[in-house]
């Protein structure tokens, strides 16, 4: 007796076993019943890197940088965090020293325009702004340096991938005394671009 009835456990646990198996196949995958469309909210990451630490050769892109400053080199003067030195081949050297970092998306106080409009630049970079500690313009620079005949005070600079790809460098130069974003009068001088050599 004591066999059947443990013969007829086991035959109902097999039993059991079998139809829940059985209905883990039939069901099927959940399907929405009608397709949602929703926007693309994810904002990919630009590459963007501070001045001078990866590369420090560049070369003028557009008539403003090739006519005032031709091709560039930036060097960090000692150490990273120090003055950096802006070399450009028309005669003009320029050290400067890091004061604060904005996005590009941060208005300039000129006109109202971001950075990113200034530089021609992308608004998801971070733009270094820099206090023009000494400008040197030799005779031989064709426009009398970066504020063509005035002192440049302020340098905002930007270095990035821009759409197609290329490592770009963006400098927009500042005169007068008010600093770039902080209500007083910002003088902007020109906006510089150039790209890897």
């Amino acid at each position: 007796m004591r066999r059947m009835i443990l013969a007829a456990l086991a035959a109902l646990a097999f039993a059991g076993a079998g139809c829940s198996r059985g209905d883990e196949a039939q069901q099927e995958p959940t399907v929405r019943s009608s397709t949602v469309v929703a926007p693309e909210t994810r904002v990919d990451a630009v590459p963007h890197e501070e001045p001078a630490v990866a590369r420090q050769q560049w070369r003028a892109v557009g008539d403003s940088a090739r006519a005032i400053t031709g091709n560039l080199r930036v060097s960090i003067e000692e150490r990273r965090g120090g003055p950096l030195i802006f070399a450009f081949a028309t005669g003009v050297t320029i050290r400067a020293q890091l004061y604060s970092v904005v996005p590009a998306e941060t208005r300039s106080g000129v006109g109202g325009q971001s950075f990113a409009a200034l530089l021609g630049g992308d608004p998801r970079v971070d733009v270094y702004l820099y206090r023009v500690m000494n400008e040197n313009v030799t005779t031989s620079a064709p426009r009398g340096g970066l504020c063509e005949g005035m002192r440049t005070r302020i340098m905002a600079v930007s270095e990035f991938v821009d759409a197609s790809g290329r490592w770009v460098f963006k400098i927009a130069a500042f005169r007068g005394e008010g600093a770039p974003g902080s209500g007083d009068d910002t003088i902007l001088c020109n906006a510089y671009a150039y790209t890897t050599q």
